[in-house]
């Protein structure tokens, strides 16, 4: 019985060092990566998807949609196909699809979503400070 409890107290602490592992370099890449443009005035989001991306076609884009419909013309919605834009995604350093890049007023990368991000995550992260 002490050796299960071993098992799965190392188990659990290897996959919490994983994950700290993994927010740590996401920090470090929000940090590192320069917006190509010069975005100005609105928060803009940037969205990363495939045409063979089945999350990205049926749960992603209708929400970047829906966002983009509901918030109008106070932010800027991009939307790239990482076929027809690969140095723009490694520049960006998108991994998964989909991605959703937040890039606040002053051209700062400030949120980097990996796979399906929530609306209401989403519209947190387009005017948080």
């Amino acid at each position: 019985m002490l050796d299960r409890v071993l098992v799965i107290f190392i188990i659990t602490g290897g996959l919490g060092l994983l994950w700290l592992a993994w927010q740590y370099y996401k920090v470090r890449t929000i940090k590192t990566v320069q917006p190509v443009e010069v975005i100005t005035d609105k928060p803009n989001l940037l969205y990363f998807k495939g045409e063979y991306c089945l999350a990205c076609e049926f749960q992603q884009t209708p929400i970047i949609e829906a966002i983009s419909a509901k918030l109008g013309d106070s932010i800027i919605v991009k939307k790239y196909d990482v076929s027809t834009h690969p140095e723009l995604a490694s520049r960006y350093k998108v991994l998964t699809l989909p991605t959703t890049i937040i890039v606040n007023e002053l051209g700062q990368i400030t949120h980097v979503n990996y796979g399906v991000a929530r609306q209401e995550k989403l519209e947190t992260q387009l005017f948080s400070r």
